[in-house]
């Protein structure tokens, strides 16, 4: 019997909000603290988790940004004349994603989402590398993994392009076997049904007490084959339930502004990045985004004090922002209405992560921190 187990389950969107309103797992893991989370999407936040950097340290952001020379998609110029309604349709996307994934050599996360063929030849990814293997991130920081190789303990993790059940299987086997000694599961579907139905839905109910039942299977598994198990549940965001829409792109659309030529932009589901071409475009299109009402233009400050000020700009030269609960449709993300969405104004309630745990460890006030227990884990 191998003398401790440390578990490190990562929950996508497990926010600080629904864990208090549920009372989330208090029994099993009693100690727990709001966890501040970070400007952006999981893009933005995992490599932060794994690296304990900073977005503007470690790199990642945002999935899409303007191509600095060639784009990888010159290719899509040719299907720039597919209307929208087959170009969008999302079994043609996932299609063309993966096998574009594959001509790329791509082994990180790729998903074309509804970016605008048109678009795509102005464009880059950044997420090309396995942010979970050896030399996936951006800035060439060492990621927990590379900590654990270098340690002496027996280690090992899911594979996140696997759903949960089987990682939560591959979980299980490595428990029973009892030589694991480091083991970091990586789950989505909370992430996936809030998306689909908000925070409130019945389904939402049944995906948090299922996850609830085999988490503590798990620890009741552990407790058999190891004399101490220390486990650590913990997320990157939360979520919000979506009350509001923006039409904005469309509205910018109708502008004068010709993509490409006078500017370039991505819209994300909840904000918005401009890159502009020429100074006259710039001053008619910033005074135009000021008088919008959806939100709000982000200033160097605001984004240089959430760790998002690129120096290169290479996300953004401007963000314009949603508030919390409201989405934009259509988007280069979607185009449709979803009900639960993330990637909001990071000190919004709705937005924090949550870290709980059965032990006493080094404080954890955001995700930084996470990084740090998980190296102590190993020393």
């Amino acid at each position: 019997m191998k003398p401790r187990l440390d578990m490190f389950v990562f929950a996508d969107a497990l926010g600080w909000e629904q864990v208090q309103k549920r009372d989330y797992l208090k029994s099993l893991l009693p100690n727990r603290n709001r966890c501040e989370t970070l400007f952006g999407y999981s893009s933005t936040c995992d490599p932060t988790i794994l690296t304990g950097c900073l977005p503007y340290e470690h790199g990642h952001f945002s999935f899409f940004v303007k191509a600095q020379s060639e784009s990888p998609f010159e290719d899509f110029k040719a299907l720039a004349w597919l209307p929208d309604r087959i170009a969008a349709h999302h079994r043609v996307r996932n299609r063309i994603s993966r096998w574009y994934a594959q001509k790329l050599n791509y082994t990180g996360y790729f998903q074309l989402y509804s970016v605008p063929f048109s678009k795509l030849p102005y464009l880059d990814y950044t997420e090309k590398q396995d942010i979970y293997e050896k030399g996936g991130i951006i800035g060439g920081q060492p990621t927990i993994f590379e900590s654990w190789e270098d340690s002496a303990k027996v280690w090992c993790r899911s594979d996140w392009r696997l759903g949960d059940t089987a990682n939560i299987d591959h979980a299980r086997s490595e428990i029973e076997a009892g030589k694991v000694e480091l083991l970091y599961l990586f789950t989505a579907h909370l992430d996936a049904v809030m998306h689909r139905y908000g925070t409130n839905d019945p389904a939402v109910d049944a995906a948090f007490d299922d996850f609830a039942k085999k988490l503590t299977m798990l620890a009741d598994i552990a407790s058999r084959h190891y004399k101490e198990v220390r486990i650590h549940l913990f997320s990157d965001h939360g979520m919000s339930d979506v009350s509001s829409k923006s039409d904005m792109m469309l509205r910018w659309n109708r502008q004068p502004w010709r993509y490409g030529r006078d500017y370039t932009a991505v819209w994300d589901s909840t904000m918005a990045r401009f890159w502009f071409h020429n100074d006259r475009t710039r001053i008619e299109a910033l005074q135009w985004l000021t008088q919008q009402p959806d939100g709000q233009l982000l200033t160097d400050e605001q984004l240089e004090a959430w760790g998002c000020l690129f120096p290169d700009r290479l996300y953004g030269e401007y963000f314009y922002l949603l508030p919390a609960g409201s989405l934009f449709v259509p988007s280069f993300l979607n185009q449709r209405h979803v009900p639960g969405m993330h990637g909001y104004d990071p000190s919004h309630p709705d937005c924090a992560a949550c870290w709980l745990t059965n032990c006493e460890t080094l404080p954890v006030r955001s995700l930084p921190d996470i990084f740090s227990v998980m190296k102590e884990s190993c020393a």
